[in-house]
């Protein structure tokens, strides 16, 4: 029997083991109606995002055995849309990059428990560590802060080390990202323009059509939807913004909305971008530079993509389910 290998449109990363291992035998799906997306309200921008990603993603794909689901108005649960999908192509495995949600990996336990079907979990490329190296750092400490973890993490992945030592002595600079905008010298770059293709386009009207009481406007829709533009929203990043980045993290603007942020969390998220190939390309950029790029920029930029982002996916897996029951604040 063939493995049935699938990808959310969360997990467009070409690293994705699920996308790289299935063989021709395997069916290949592409699932698009993820539970979650009909169970919260959600941006439409997010929407649109994802699910324009995963389509540009599948017509990149030279695989003869693909199954695409797209989004409807009323869709099957994924549990009732796999147990329906096994009697017509039975499969013994099913392989897939760890999910970005526990619901989803309960949801696929459950259905493989059910149907003596082999699950066959991958660890999620979207992410630098797995939930193993935050449980690995944790074990036995009385208190986990992030900022001893991602002190971790650069000695564990050379990053911004000068041997055993932080880059410029410090491993923190975040007292110098508090300026506000009356200190700034220059003016506010512009965004770059992201042209919006038919893909897109007719995913915008099935969004508007199927997700009637989502939140967001899409006229403002600006993401990029490949793997190639998001890298040309990732180098314009490093262009125009990356320099202001650190001093100006904290301040608000009423005239521009997102100053020197990044945006690129979105493309981090869905694996359009992947985080360590962009903090080493920031580094090096950051070394020829002459220090024109101030380090509290980049030690900021790092800190977030390296520090947060990887204890917050430690911390949610080491805590789920019960994780989500708890509210320490009452």
């Amino acid at each position: 029997m063939s493995s049935l290998n699938i990808i959310f449109p969360d997990q467009l990363s070409l690293r994705n083991e699920a996308l790289q291992t299935a063989s021709n035998e395997d069916l290949l799906l592409f699932y698009e109606p993820h539970d979650s997306f009909y169970e919260i309200s959600h941006h439409k921008h997010k929407l649109v995002f994802q699910i324009s990603a995963l389509r540009h993603l599948i017509n990149t794909i030279d695989h003869k055995n693909v199954k695409h689901e797209k989004i409807s108005k009323k869709p099957s649960k994924l549990i009732e849309y796999l147990s329906e999908l096994y009697k017509e192509v039975p499969f013994s495995t099913v392989n897939v990059s760890r999910p970005s949600d526990f619901k989803t990996l309960k949801d696929l336990m459950y259905f493989c428990q059910s149907s003596n079907v082999e699950l066959n979990i991958y660890d999620d490329k979207n992410f630098i560590t797995s939930p193993s190296d935050y449980q690995y750092w944790a074990k036995d400490k009385k208190s986990t802060t992030q900022e001893f973890y991602y002190r971790w993490l650069r000695k564990r992945n050379n990053v911004l080390m000068d041997d055993a030592k932080p880059v410029g002595g410090s491993w923190n600079y975040d007292k110098e990202n508090r300026q506000g905008i009356s200190k700034l010298k220059s003016s506010i770059p512009e965004r770059s323009k992201i042209t919006t293709d038919q893909i897109t386009l007719e995913v915008m009207i099935e969004v508007q059509e199927i997700f009637i009481n989502s939140y967001g406007d899409l006229e403002s829709f600006n993401w990029a939807v490949t793997h190639q533009e998001a890298f040309k929203v990732f180098n314009d990043f490093l262009d125009k913004f990356l320099a202001n980045y650190g001093a100006f993290q904290d301040a608000i603007n009423k005239e521009n909305a997102f100053m020197f942020h990044s945006l690129l969390s979105p493309y981090f998220n869905a694996g359009l971008l992947d985080p360590l190939n962009c903090i080493q390309i920031v580094e090096k950029k950051y070394q020829e530079s002459n220090e024109l790029i101030p380090l509290n920029s980049v030690e900021g930029f790092i800190r977030q993509v390296l520090g947060w982002r990887e204890f917050i996916m430690g911390v949610y897996w080491d805590n789920m389910p019960q994780y989500k029951q708890q509210n320490f604040w009452n």
